[in-house]
């Protein structure tokens, strides 16, 4: 997610290895190697379609790893160990504007409300101007500044208002209950986990500043001309399980407790936060141009290119009989999760 140089040969040395391979033959009784992260963002609609056997009705197979960083996620797909992958936007249009061989097929997953700004539970902040001055930790060239930015905006406020501090994700807590910032930016389920831990309260959340902190599902050149009919079957899939976990929270506590090793009162403070689907709403390839810009400041694409150049919406359109973009955006086709009482 940051601007590394090293990382940034690294993923070039893949591309350039991958398009030297042969060009490889993709057997239709092949799995399609799928690759994706244990985050309660992306995750979901995978777990659900192998648990409830989605794609075993459509008749694909799937081999599916979860990765713990999103940064192996892309180094594997870079490097031709998988055909697809559901990862982070930045990231993936990163690869992309780097040369790598592939299509953006489909939105996965999003929600503005499981990004958040937090403050220690005693803290006396009550308002974004109340942090001007102060130290406010987040991970710098993510969808932390996409965020922030956003709300900075909506507020009169800019970036020289507060001081930056760098942090990892797993160190935002720490941080926090230390004392060695102020506030921190976070994506879920970083918040839920300082909630739960009583480290910390929601200032606010992304949810009105930016219309939504979505992620794609992109899938090389190759899978998609050897295997087009088997996409189709895959993202009709996962459509279904992100629809399923989108309907059913309070199962999605016990399954994703139980597959992503989560802690269910995490999970009971993260779910009312996530927008589980695979679509691409009016407003999509808009969050993915912001995404862009954001690159283009941090340095990380060679060259400028066009986002709907590196989007192909046909095998979705397909699979699910609707035309994309849909006439809505996100905020006005979603709402969040919401748990029973009884929880």
């Amino acid at each position: 997610m940051r601007t590394i140089s090293g990382f940034k040969r690294l993923l070039m040395l893949a591309i350039v290895t991958l398009a030297m391979a042969v060009g490889s033959t993709y057997g239709s009784d092949e799995p399609l190697r799928f690759a994706t992260l244990t985050s309660i963002s992306k995750a979901p609609p995978a777990v659900v379609a192998e648990e409830k056997k989605y794609f075993d009705k459509e008749g694909v197979k799937v081999e599916t790893k979860l990765f713990n960083s999103g940064k192996s996620a892309v180094q594997a797909l870079a490097s031709g160990q998988f055909d697809i992958a559901m990862i982070g936007d930045i990231p993936a249009l990163a690869l992309l504007g780097q040369g790598y061989p592939g299509k953006i097929i489909a939105a996965g997953l999003g929600g503005p409300k499981r990004q958040a700004l937090l403050v220690k539970t005693d803290s006396s902040y009550r308002s974004i101007e109340d942090l001007k001055g102060k130290r406010v930790g987040l991970t710098k060239g993510s969808t932390d500044d996409i965020a922030l930015e956003a709300t900075f905006s909506k507020n009169g406020m800019t970036w020289s208002d507060i001081q930056v501090i760098n942090l990892r994700p797993p160190a935002k807590a720490s941080a926090l209950q230390t004392g060695e910032v102020d506030a921190v930016e976070a994506w879920e389920p970083v918040p839920s986990v300082i909630v739960t831990k009583g480290i910390g309260r929601r200032l606010l959340t992304a949810d009105g500043d930016i219309s939504d902190i979505v992620g794609v599902i992109i899938a090389s050149d190759d899978i998609l001309r050897e295997r087009p009919e088997d996409i189709q079957k895959f993202l009709r899939a996962i459509h279904e399980g992100a629809r399923y976990a989108q309907d059913n929270a309070d199962e999605m506590v016990e399954l994703l407790s139980e597959k992503l090793r989560v802690e269910k009162d995490v999970l009971v403070e993260a779910i009312p936060t996530q927008w589980w689907y695979i679509d691409v709403y009016s407003d999509t390839v808009a969050n993915w141009k912001t995404s862009v810009d954001l690159l283009k400041r941090l340095d990380r694409l060679s060259k400028d290119f066009d986002v709907e150049s590196v989007v192909d919406v046909s095998y979705l359109s397909k699979a699910t009989g609707l035309e994309y973009p849909l006439a809505k955006s996100a905020p006005e086709a979603m709402s969040y999760p919401k748990l029973s009482a009884a929880r």
